[in-house]
């Protein structure tokens, strides 16, 4: 796969963690590289699938870092499962969840009471077995099962740590039950950050260090995908194969993304 004429791109969605910053510092370049697509029209987009913090919160840090965006472009399963519950507003939820996002689904917690989903979210917070049965006994109660993202793992900055995905499959098997995903790859996550956009999937290019979420994301939508190496993609050897179709390029870090678009498909010269 090859990216589509320069004339077509026309936008960027970024993956954060491993793309822009790894293990809360800036990547070398980062900034600078957002900065030129600005400049040359190119409109920005993070998708990313943390799931532990608010959307807010995300772009607190990245600012922090002097990755400087606004929190209208920060699109996180939060944003994506928050419409979809909106869209239910009698339907409630027992929340599996970062205090911090407990927070914010306040609006549509069960409680006690009758539970209409499971929501699954990042589970570091989670005390054990306790917690993780009582939401399986919803799901046997009759609740549908909700996921944030569907990562099986993550690069943590002390090595490779389980992600969301591990535990929704635990709950997806004891109660048989298939999950809802909201994060990336869902095609439903990529198409509300393109319907943000007004772009159709040709004119975006991806960016990102995960192949199992944003070059599966990108290939079920249509768009082009460029693969960095320094986070997830790298920490595996960074070899793309079979098992990585529709990945047109795989550059060392984002700092290296305005050369490969200037050089290779004529934008970012000016």
């Amino acid at each position: 796969m090859t990216l589509p004429p320069a004339t077509l791109i026309r936008a960027v969605l970024l993956d954060v963690d491993g793309t822009l910053v790894s293990a809360g510092q800036p990547i070398p370049g980062a900034a600078s590289t957002l900065s030129r697509l600005r400049e040359n029209g190119i409109q920005i987009r993070l998708l990313t699938n943390i799931d532990s913090r608010t959307p807010e919160t995300v772009c607190r840090e990245l600012g922090a870092a002097g990755i400087e965006v606004p929190v209208e472009a920060v699109f996180t399963p939060v944003v994506a499962a928050l419409r979809f519950l909106e869209q239910h507003p009698a339907e409630r939820c027992h929340l599996l969840l970062s205090a911090e996002l407990a927070a914010r689904f306040a609006a549509h917690d069960a409680g006690a009471g009758r539970a209409d989903y499971v929501l699954v979210g990042d589970c570091r917070e989670v005390g054990g077995y306790v917690q993780l049965d009582a939401a399986f006994r919803r799901l046997m109660e009759g609740a549908r099962l909700l996921a944030l993202q569907r990562g099986r793992w993550w690069q943590a900055p002390d090595g490779p740590s389980l992600d969301t995905g591990a535990f929704v499959a635990l709950l997806e098997h004891a109660s048989g039950q298939t999950a809802r995903g909201f994060g990336k790859p869902s095609a439903d996550f990529f198409e509300m950050a393109l319907a943000d956009l007004g772009c159709a999937p040709a004119e975006v290019l991806v960016v990102g260090d995960d192949p199992e979420t944003d070059a599966a994301g990108a290939r079920i939508v249509g768009a082009p995908c460029v693969l960095v190496r320094t986070g997830k993609f790298g920490s595996r050897g960074g070899v793309v194969g079979e098992g990585h179709p529709g990945v047109a390029a795989v550059i060392d870090s984002i700092a290296d993304l305005p050369a490969l678009l200037e050089a290779d498909f004529g934008i970012l010269g000016r």
